[in-house]
């Protein structure tokens, strides 16, 4: 192929994923968004992730749907840390309860021993203290078909049974489709 032709085959292909790229990101749509950057500290029990800090409301949140069977993503990130050696770790579930349905479930994979983080038995931290050993900053995608439009509810819950104490800080949620 001489050059001229491999140029404006390049150029063509080029337009063409930069085209694709802009119209995959134009149909996406944030349904959900939030932060909270002051750390939360758990103690070996199972704890809802509060988003707001001492303000209520923040561990729940709502989003909609137009259409049935619409498939949605939804990611839970946050820097993590527990204290103890390997044996020790927390993992997290993200509670999805759809319109119509009276039943909170678990999205795969964050439906089983979905372990976000664990000790490396370097620690010597206590709960107050925010020295534990290990950061790691770690992230959940769940996906999740919803059979009917409407309302739907999404938290995420941490269940800490394994560990001692566990921090999380800098955490996110994002619900898109």
């Amino acid at each position: 192929m001489p050059s001229s032709n491999r140029h404006r085959y390049v150029a063509a292909l080029s337009t063409g994923l930069a085209a694709w790229l802009w119209a995959s990101a134009a149909n996406a749509a944030f349904l959900v968004a939030q932060t909270r950057t002051d750390p939360i500290v758990f103690g070996g029990a199972t704890y809802f992730v509060d988003f707001n800090g001492s303000a209520a409301g923040g561990t729940q949140f709502q989003f909609t749907t137009s259409q049935a069977n619409t498939r949605i993503v939804i990611l839970f990130n946050a820097e993590c840390a527990v204290e103890g050696d390997e044996s020790k770790y927390v993992d997290i579930d993200i509670l999805v309860d759809p319109a119509g349905s009276a039943l909170e479930t678990a999205v795969a994979p964050s439906n089983g021993d979905n372990a976000l983080c664990s000790g490396n038995g370097t620690s010597t931290a206590t709960p107050s203290d925010f020295t534990l050993d290990g950061w790691v900053s770690a992230a959940t995608i769940a996906t999740i078909n919803l059979p009917v439009a409407g309302t739907h509810k999404v938290r995420v819950q941490v269940n800490g049974g394994a560990a001692g104490v566990a921090r999380f800080d800098d955490m996110s949620l994002i619900v898109m489709r």
